[in-house]
């Protein structure tokens, strides 16, 4: 953000009024609207006609954020108004802006903030609006405190929203990278959407076993030779994209799954899309000999 919309923005903060958010909100817009857009190929066209989609990038729309979360983390009740409204109308630039406030403002509120989170996560358009939904809206609590804050998303993976499960699950594979010593809980968390069939949820699953490796690497190796072969074909993805996408680096610490993966890619009964995917993973770890 430049000095000249910093100045922008603190007017415009000044103004503010809680009980006519949108004035604000369209100043935010003005504002994060002097920016140059970037591709947004990563999210489906139809997608991004059903939500505002500009494509400002994520580091403009977070400066403009934090700057306001400053104040809202100390007056939620005033501020709420204006993060609901981002979220709601404002397009795929003002949700992330609003996930940072709610972040910033559940920290001083978690008993008032969480419960409404929910709901809110239900009605993303992508998967960028889930994943930013996560990391900035839920995961600071949870990160803080998560002997306080875990247990409060294991709902959300039986939420029947794909986006309520995909921002839980995400949340949770996260926090090994803070907390290494919640690595098997959290990992316990993430079974239980192994066979989850929705693209986008597979997907977040996968992510939060990698993602749980940064925290601890054995029991990540445990939990994947602990269920090889799943006898699933949503599992079998997962199971196998967790070794094809992992960071590389981690990857000769899985070097004793190989025999497993390969007697697995044996069986006669797999289907040709499994077969597939268990012969990438065995391709990958062939690799780090």
């Amino acid at each position: 953000m430049s000095e000249i919309q910093a100045e922008q923005l603190d007017v415009i903060l000044q103004q503010y009024d809680p009980s006519a958010p949108r004035a604000t909100a369209d100043g935010l817009r003005a504002i994060w609207l002097q920016s140059d857009p970037v591709s947004m190929v990563g999210i489906k066209a139809e997608l991004r006609e059903e939500q505002e989609t500009i494509g400002i990038p994520v580091p403009v729309l977070k400066a403009i954020g934090k700057r306001i979360a400053k104040a809202a983390q100390k007056e939620v009740d005033a501020f709420w108004p204006l993060a609901q409204l981002l979220w709601d109308k404002y397009g795929r630039e003002g949700r992330v802006i609003a996930v940072i406030l709610m972040g910033k403002m559940q920290l001083t509120s978690p008993e008032k903030v969480m419960p409404l989170l929910r709901d809110l996560c239900a009605t993303c358009v992508t998967w960028e609006d889930a994943d930013r939904f996560a990391m900035d809206a839920l995961e600071p609590i949870v990160r803080k405190k998560p002997q306080e804050w875990l247990g409060e998303i294991e709902p959300w993976l039986e939420d029947e929203s794909k986006w309520v499960r995909r921002a839980g699950v995400t949340v949770i594979g996260r926090l090994p990278m803070k907390h290494p010593q919640y690595t098997v809980q959290c990992l316990a968390l993430a079974e239980r959407l192994l066979y989850d069939e929705d693209t986008d949820v597979k997907k977040a699953v996968s992510f939060a076993i990698r993602l749980a490796a940064r925290g601890e690497i054995e029991p990540v190796r445990d939990f994947l030779a602990q269920h090889i072969p799943p006898q699933n074909p949503v599992a079998t993805w997962v199971l196998c994209d967790v070794i094809r996408s992992m960071t590389k680096s981690f990857l000769p610490e899985f070097l004793t799954l190989l025999p497993e993966y390969t007697a697995w890619g044996k069986d006669e009964t797999l289907s040709a899309q499994e077969r597939r995917s268990i012969e990438s993973a065995i391709k990958t770890l062939g690799k780090t000999k």
